[in-house]
């Protein structure tokens, strides 16, 4: 990998921002390109769609999946959609059975910091953010439900 590769802004996505296309109307990955200007790429971990399945069995469970399954339907739509146009990376990877998806996500940011300057955790979970500045994380996430918003560390 190349010093131009390497200055790439490379942002891991969260199962919360699979579903704002959906939810709030909002073209996410069009936004942070434009905000983070320059060369992006977008990685979505299969751990983010197990979880994503997870809680679709949940709700069907108690009877209160049409909605939920609806809206992951359609950000896995959006994502194929968009991987036409943008850099976007599913990749099969998984989290260790003694671990929360929140701490996969966090590891694999970090050894990805090893090797990009510009790393990005696009999540809306507050704690995951927390997590994520205590670790020197960058993060992205939706503000007042309609604005793409960025914390840099």
């Amino acid at each position: 990998m190349d010093k131009r590769e390497r200055d790439n802004n490379v942002v891991v996505v969260d199962s919360n921002f699979i579903l704002l296309p959906i939810q709030f109307r909002i073209d996410y990955i069009e936004d942070i390109v434009y905000l983070l200007e320059g060369a992006t790429h977008f990685i979505i971990y299969q751990q983010v769609y197990d979880e994503l399945k997870a809680k679709q069995k949940r709700l069907a469970k108690k009877g209160k999946n049409n909605k939920f399954r609806a809206q992951f339907e359609a950000g896995k739509r959006y994502l194929e959609m968009k991987r036409q146009e943008y850099h976007i990376s599913f990749i099969d990877e998984v989290k260790e059975k003694d671990e929360t998806t929140d701490e996969f996500l966090l590891r694999k940011v970090l050894s990805l910091k090893d090797i990009y300057h510009h790393i990005f955790l696009a999540t809306n979970d507050y704690e995951l953010r927390k997590k994520a500045k205590q670790s020197q994380i960058s993060a992205i996430y939706l503000k007042q439900k309609q604005f793409i918003s960025i914390t840099r560390v």
